[in-house]
């Protein structure tokens, strides 16, 4: 009879399945491969290089911290100046108005007037009041209406078209 423990036995003893074989490396390695395998050797050469790679690192960060820094404080100082001369163009700007404002006063257009020989002539005659000619009452938006014949009008557009004028028979109103 055969139990559970024989065929154990009969596994253990038997020889493993063949494997393929493995493959075959090249013996040759690339440059690149044989310069990584010697600076991974001398990194494990060197007990204090984790330490001197932290350091380095460490300073590599002040220094960027401080340039990044002084940059921001330099445009700081530009922004500050640009801003004191902003200030100091509108402050001319307006002095500047206030001047042109007191060359347009009356009394300095009266001035210079003077200065430069010219009198002021006091009026001989006012100008008459004169009814206006607009019809208040007239709807808005309408156009003149045109009291000439439809014939009137209909060889007025010929012969203005024959001619190359627009006002043909303008002249007989």
């Amino acid at each position: 009879m055969v139990n559970s423990r024989i065929l154990e036995r009969r596994r253990l003893r038997a020889a493993p399945a063949p494997r393929p074989s493995p493959r075959r490396r090249r013996v040759r390695r690339d440059l690149v491969e044989l310069a990584g395998v010697r600076a991974a050797d001398r990194l494990r050469a060197s007990p204090h290089l984790r330490l001197y790679l932290g350091v380095a690192t460490l300073v590599t960060v002040l220094v960027a911290y401080v340039v990044v820094g002084s940059q921001v404080t330099q445009t700081s100082y530009e922004l500050a100046r640009l801003q004191n001369q902003q200030a100091a163009l509108q402050a001319e700007q307006g002095q500047l108005r206030y001047s042109e404002a007191n060359l347009r006063t009356p009394a300095q257009v009266q001035h210079d007037a003077q200065s430069g020989g010219l009198q002021q002539v006091p009026p001989t005659k006012y100008v008459g009041y004169q009814p206006v000619a607009i019809d208040l009452q007239a709807a808005t938006g309408a156009g003149p209406v045109d009291d000439q014949p439809l014939w009137q009008r209909a060889v007025a557009g010929l012969l203005g078209a024959v001619s190359g004028s627009r006002d043909v028979l303008a002249g007989d109103h």
